[in-house]
């Protein structure tokens, strides 16, 4: 009769709750950015992608050795083959397309698929590279944020102005602006019944500025109804 539990199982249990452990790693940092995978979605992933390797490694021992043939190999590396492609599709529904054309969630995507391969690795039992992925998965995230003056971009406002002149008012506007270093880079107007203009914009803030200081100057502004930040 065989044993229940083994020696193996052990060992594969440890890689398991190893991998989960990376992947905590990565999911507490991507939680503390309130991103859309977390925590417990990163602990699952490499768990999950960790037991599918295993079986992928030791899982047809038993199989091959009773329908051995000389001559005849069996590829078994295609379970780690499928956490590729199936993980693919997952990773792949975290990408969003705003309504602007801005898309998010890359970088979160980009970063389950190392999860994936952490925890394949981990599965492996390549522990050295599995701790190595994560301090470099770690130091990619935490080091290189958009919040750092080499990546920073021009913060872009979705703005809608009400008008009641729509010439003087205009260029009255248009001052304001450039006197905080923004400028309209496209404009779509509409006339209301009573005269009066509804004027929506893409307002681009100068890269230096940050969202608090670019809430504060647009509620500053009369002419403001309303104002969206990404």
């Amino acid at each position: 009769m065989e044993k229940i539990i083994t020696a193996n199982d052990l060992t594969f249990l440890a890689r398991i709750a190893f991998a989960m452990l990376a992947g905590a790693v990565i999911g507490y940092e991507r939680e503390y950015h309130d991103k859309v995978a977390g925590l417990r979605t990163h602990i699952l992933l490499c768990m999950a992608s960790a037991i599918m390797m295993i079986v992928s490694k030791y899982g047809f021992f038993d199989t091959l050795n009773e329908f051995f043939v000389e001559g005849i190999r069996v590829d078994v590396s295609r379970v780690a083959a499928s956490i590729i492609a199936g993980m693919g599709i997952f990773s792949g529904g975290i990408v969003f397309i705003g309504k602007r054309g801005n898309v998010s969630g890359v970088t979160t995507a980009a970063g389950i698929w190392a999860t994936i391969g952490i925890g394949m690795v981990i599965g492996a039992g390549m522990y050295v590279v599995g701790i190595g992925a994560v301090i470099l998965v770690e130091l990619v995230q935490l080091l290189l944020r958009h919040d750092l003056p080499v990546y920073k971009r021009a913060q872009v406002a979705i703005v809608s102005f009400e008008l009641k002149d729509s010439k003087n008012d205009h260029v009255s506007l248009t001052k304001k602006l450039d006197s905080f270093n923004a400028k309209m880079s496209s404009q779509k107007w509409e006339k209301k019944s009573d005269g009066r203009y509804i004027l929506k914009s893409n307002v681009v803030f100068d890269v230096k500025q940050s969202k608090h200081e670019i809430v504060d100057i647009l509620r500053g502004i009369d002419e403001v109804i309303s104002f969206e930040l990404p």
